[in-house]
């Protein structure tokens, strides 16, 4: 393989190629799942207990704010976290190519023989990584720490994008009881919330590469799942009351 073709491979697979969307889409997929079954067991559990409609809305609404609020704040302070984290690790792997090149030229050479590289193509290969302080301090991220392409993921963006999409999926469950109150609006929840988490774990497969039915039906199960507990505890709420 001449140098300039494995470079074109090189350059291609170093893109985020086999999730569209990249780190944007897991966090949309992130928030939407778990902003629909958190909020799916709270108004189930509560109208469980209450027959009141405005009850139920009301723990839907502060479960649905105070979860996107928590959820989104969480996600930013892990992708600062990680951020903060990335460029230490960065700023050291760069000392040591400064410090040590030979060292760390011999750990480019080691790593690519492994991947089946070897003679005047694998000394082309490290000739050419190593000629770019950048590049190879990019590499040795990547191929000797195992960081990815979602540590460009801004800090506020990851945040803002869980906490909005924990938003919208949390107001899935708490909407039918707008227009139809308990115990009827439990069903009319149900309902909603069922197809739209098969919809979501369907949707995950555009970046898990799993069979969409099953990860539709494996969303659909933990929902139903969480769901019944919480309803039940409602019940035994009520009826002891």
């Amino acid at each position: 393989m001449a140098l300039g073709a494995w470079k074109r491979e090189y350059d291609h697979h170093t893109e985020q190629i086999h999730a569209v969307g990249g780190p944007s889409l897991r966090d949309v997929m992130l928030g939407l799942n778990d902003g629909l079954v958190a909020s799916f067991a709270v108004t189930s559990g509560v109208a469980g207990a209450f027959s009141a409609a405005n009850i139920v809305i009301m723990a839907g609404l502060s479960e649905m704010l105070g979860g996107a609020v928590a959820m989104g704040l969480a996600a930013y302070a892990s992708a600062r976290a990680q951020v903060e984290f990335y460029q230490s690790e960065i700023e050291r792997e760069r000392d040591e190519i400064e410090r040590w090149p030979e060292r760390e030229r011999d750990e480019v050479s080691s790593i690519y023989r492994k991947k089946g590289f070897a003679g005047p193509l694998l000394d082309q290969i490290v000739a050419h990584i190593t000629a770019d302080p950048a590049r190879w301090s990019s590499v040795m991220m990547r191929e000797e720490l195992g960081f990815g392409t979602d540590i460009d993921q801004p800090p506020l963006r990851s945040g803002l994008t869980v906490g909005l999409s924990y938003l919208l999926g949390a107001m899935v469950p708490v909407m039918p009881y707008l227009l139809v109150a308990p115990p009827h609006g439990i069903l009319a929840s149900a309902i909603a919330t069922v197809v739209v988490l098969f919809g979501v774990g369907a949707a995950k497969t555009a970046i898990t590469s799993r069979s969409w039915w099953r990860s539709g039906l494996e969303s659909m199960a933990i929902g139903i799942a969480a769901a019944a507990v919480t309803y039940g505890a409602g019940k035994l709420f009520a009826s002891r009351h």
